[in-house]
């Protein structure tokens, strides 16, 4: 077992997003085909197929009140999918390119000493291994290192 596990976007959020074609930004979301395929899905932690219905919307991964607490965008299946479980198993694919970890406190402030950038091959598990280690890492969001956009969320295993 674990000290972490990684979670995708709350599937209530999506729902609601779906519902109502507005994300927590308040901005339309609409629903497009993808015609390259790839994108990175936040709703189940996968790349998109060819023709796979998808929208980008807005998403704040950190859950709490705080300077720390960004809004970026995020691609996700336009319809409901099967989402992902909470687990410490990783997609294969989080290692393909450069990586930003970000560490966080419980207070949703940032943790600067445990932030790193993990190099394609290098090995995101074992750098979020290793800083779950610090005692003031709650969480830490796994982002892309050009764009920095969110991918996913590893949190301390209770």
């Amino acid at each position: 077992m674990g000290t972490y596990l990684i979670q995708a976007i709350d599937p209530a959020e999506l729902a609601t997003v779906r519902a109502e074609g507005v994300d927590s930004q308040h901005h339309s979301v609409t629903a497009f085909v993808d015609e390259l395929g790839g994108e990175q899905l936040r709703c189940c932690l996968r790349r998109s197929d060819v023709g796979e219905r998808i929208m980008l919307l807005s998403h704040a991964p950190l859950t709490i009140s705080s300077p720390w607490r960004e809004v970026g965008p995020v691609f996700v299946h336009a319809d409901p999918c099967s989402g992902r479980e909470d687990s410490s198993d990783m997609p294969e694919w989080f290692d393909e390119g450069p990586r930003v970890l970000r560490a966080y406190t419980r207070r949703g402030t940032m943790h600067y000493p445990a932030n790193r950038v993990v190099n394609p091959g290098d090995g995101v598990a074992a750098a979020l291994a290793e800083m779950f280690l610090d005692p003031a890492v709650a969480e830490v969001h796994l982002r892309n290192l050009l764009a920095q956009c969110f991918i996913a969320r590893a949190v301390r295993q209770p």
